[in-house]
């Protein structure tokens, strides 16, 4: 079997500055034809060869863009075109997600993608000292969160939460994420009904449901949080990277979304709390 390759390319002959794209929809654009180049990647792995008609998976690095200069010091300034929200979780790896290279994306990771104070003052760094070159807010949280996990088993089981088994930083991380596990299960309430808990399905739904809510909600609290993307300067999205289809999407892949099917979108923040209850809404419906 031959090996199948991911490739960071560098022409030696082109040290050129690779061109960034020029708007929010061009950056979005970039974003997602990179998550379907990882994705289809990703599954040339799992059949084991390159399936007919797929291209060689490259990211043409540009050698200003690292700092890369055939004669004396250089130093490249930073010029990421997107800010990235992500979780810390080892199996979403953030620039190869979304088939970025260098000094691409700003990233900053921390447990269930939480809005700690730390991690707004990284977004407020990045959104006034790169003004000139991000275009996009995105933030992206994952199928199987282990941090999104922890905090539904909380709210199912309190005494989990309240017992000296936690440590005080893993429970600032949950109190970050209890908004939107209460949210996704009064959506599941009113579509499933009142007896929606004792459903056999209903805990891995109420995961699943809440992460969607958890990144929606750090979204529209971005959005809102900040004057330069309430002028509309900056585009705030979000979406759910998939850890079976290696898709980044909002909504969700449904489960009958065969392997070869592309579903890739990024979605643009809840304006307000009555969008944020109808996404909590449409994903009962979605995972009734």
């Amino acid at each position: 079997m031959k090996t199948i390759d991911y490739i960071y390319r560098f022409d030696p002959k082109n040290t050129s500055v690779k061109v960034p794209p020029s708007d929010a929809e061009k950056a979005k654009h970039e974003l997602e034809v990179g998550n379907r180049m990882f994705a289809d990647w990703m599954m040339s792995c799992q059949h084991g060869s390159l399936m007919p008609g797929d291209p060689h998976y490259v990211i043409e690095c540009a050698g200003l863009n690292f700092g890369h200069k055939p004669t004396g010091d250089y130093v490249p300034r930073q010029d990421p075109f997107a800010i990235v929200i992500g979780c810390s979780d080892a199996r979403v790896p953030i620039e190869m997600v979304f088939g970025q290279g260098f000094n691409e994306l700003f990233v900053v990771r921390v447990a269930g993608n939480v809005l700690a104070d730390e991690c707004w003052g990284s977004i407020d760094y990045a959104l006034t000292e790169l003004s000139e070159s991000v275009k996009l807010v995105v933030v992206m949280g994952h199928s199987g969160c282990g941090a999104v996990t922890a905090a539904v088993d909380a709210y199912l089981d309190p005494k989990k939460y309240s017992l000296n088994v936690m440590s005080l930083g893993v429970k600032s991380i949950l109190r970050h994420i209890f908004v939107s596990v209460h949210r996704a299960a009064m959506g599941l309430q009113e579509v499933w009904g009142p007896d929606a808990p004792n459903s056999p399905s209903y805990r891995s739904a109420l995961i699943e449901s809440a992460v969607c809510l958890n990144a929606a909600a750090a979204a529209q609290s971005v959005r809102a949080a900040n004057d330069r993307i309430r002028h509309a300067e900056v585009r705030v999205l979000y979406g759910v990277y998939d850890l079976r289809s290696h898709h980044v999407c909002m909504p969700p892949i449904c489960t009958h979304v065969s392997d070869r099917d592309t579903h890739i979108n990024l979605a643009d923040a809840p304006n307000d709390a009555a969008e944020f209850e109808a996404l909590a809404r449409e994903m009962a419906v979605r995972l009734k």
